[in-house]
């Protein structure tokens, strides 16, 4: 991959290979034979034409960025071979063939390259110290211990991902997460501070921990209806003492010596009593807050089925995640995962029917069913992470659709974690964090070359181009 801000000689690029450009970087159209036919005439051999067209832009206006890609995956149901992105000032302009773009906008030459939406981890504590925590702590997120030394996401950058979810370590209630670029500036970095509420407890302590919060916001009613008490009380007792006053006046010949006392203006505002700071986030789940919801960790069937009685009487926001082993139960569930249709982040494995040498597909199974399937890796070492994609094209051979499992590292992560107006696709408006292939990403021998987050190349890796 290349970068071109310049045009070159029709000798330049015939000896550099880059047929098909015209000054300044802008790509004849289809609708331009006569300027095809003068670059033939010209000596440039094998003319190879992308469907893009350039128009006149202000000599001091290079905000535009182009990317000219051999194909882009935009998650949207279509992949374009030969396909152009503008992006102008880090946001994505336009995707497409046959479309626009400035005379003089920065032009990367990527026609090697696949490009992608960068990839979102949504369930990982990588780079972070391990620790215990016990109980119901909602106040406590992972923001107070997210100090990341230079490069730690180096080697997640070479994997290509460009988002991490991180959660809190722990068993219970542990926290909340964030969620974080891998590379950029500080003020860039940080996407969703806090996220999701990581579950790990027990339906009796799930249970608990909602009644809990449950009190307090009983709590916080109950003095509120006292002190709508009082103050009606008092506006009577004002309102009486006014009507006496009236009275009074009317009877006497003259006007008193001083003014009647009038009512005051303003009212007191309500002052709720505090709430328990550790069960905050649950009563915000309660009160169906905006922008939070319990990520409830499973490890069988039977917690899911046990999960599913709390949630039917306390409706809070919540989506699943499933920890299981090669040989799991999950399968007995299926169907009422379909029914309730959940987002839910799964391992990319295969496993096997418990007591049996029977081949389980479960992320096929789960996803066939109508649910959103996102997945994170087996574990938080490098190699799982650096392994994603060909974990996905395992399941693919085995069955499972291209796009569901191309969407299930990028777009479903991204909707899962509320960032789906910004990451997970290339399409207009959304942040130009995107990935640069040498290969299709599901083929074995493919490997990430470059990583652009808001229209930066900021990572190369050793040994590209």
């Amino acid at each position: 991959m290349t970068e071109a801000t310049k045009p070159q000689s029709h000798k330049a690029r015939e000896q550099s290979g880059a047929a098909g450009f015209s000054p300044r970087g802008c790509w004849p159209s289809r609708t331009a034979p006569i300027a095809v036919l003068l670059l033939m005439l010209a000596g440039v051999a094998n003319v190879e034409v992308f469907q893009g067209m350039c128009f006149a832009q202000e000599e001091d206006d290079e905000r535009f960025v182009v990317i000219l890609a051999r194909k882009v995956i935009t998650n949207t149901g279509k992949e374009i071979d030969k396909g152009i992105i503008v992006l102008d000032a880090g946001k994505i302009h336009n995707v497409g063939r046959g479309i626009e773009y400035p005379l003089n906008a920065k032009v990367i030459d990527a026609r090697d390259r696949v490009v992608m939406p960068g990839l979102v981890n949504p369930h990982t504590r990588y780079g972070l110290p391990g620790y215990k925590r016990s109980g119901v702590h909602g106040n406590l997120s992972v923001a107070d211990e997210y100090y990341p030394p230079p490069g730690v996401y180096d080697e997640l950058l070479d994997a290509g991902y460009t988002a991490l979810a991180l959660m809190p370590d722990g068993s219970g209630i542990p926290g909340r997460a964030i969620v974080v670029r891998t590379v950029g500036l500080e003020e860039q970095r940080m996407l969703l501070s806090p996220a999701y509420l990581r579950v790990t407890a027990d339906k009796r302590t799930l249970r608990g921990a909602l009644e809990k919060a449950q009190k307090e916001i009983e709590k916080v009613e109950k003095a509120r209806k006292e002190f709508e008490k009082k103050q009606q009380k008092l506006k009577q007792e004002q309102k009486k003492k006014a009507e006496q006053q009236k009275k009074q006046r009317k009877g006497e010949k003259k006007e008193p010596a001083t003014k009647p006392a009038t009512q005051p203006t303003t009212q007191p505002a309500f002052k709720p009593p505090p709430i328990d700071p550790a069960h905050q986030a649950l009563v915000d789940l309660i009160q169906e807050k905006p922008d939070i919801f319990a990520l409830i960790e499973l490890r069988s069937a039977s917690d899911f089925v046990h999960m599913s009685e709390v949630l039917e009487q306390f409706e809070i926001a919540h989506h699943f995640y499933a920890r299981y082993s090669r040989q799991s139960d999950l399968e007995y569930v299926v169907e009422k995962m379909g029914e309730q249709e959940i987002k839910i982040v799964l391992q990319p494995r295969i496993g096997r029917v418990p007591y049996s040498a029977e081949r389980l597909h479960l992320v096929r199974m789960i996803s066939a069913a109508g649910c959103e399937v996102s997945l994170t890796p087996l574990d938080d070492s490098t190699r799982e992470h650096q392994r994603i994609l060909s974990r996905i094209a395992e399941l693919v051979r085995e069955g499972w659709p291209r796009a569901e499992a191309l969407k299930s590292v990028t777009l479903y992560p991204a909707c899962l974690l509320g960032l789906d107006a910004r990451l997970g696709s290339i399409e207009k408006g959304k942040d130009a964090d995107l990935i640069f292939l040498d290969a299709d990403p599901l083929d074995p021998t493919a490997r990430v070359r470059e990583v652009m987050i808001a229209g930066e190349v900021v990572h190369r890796v050793e040994g590209s181009d």
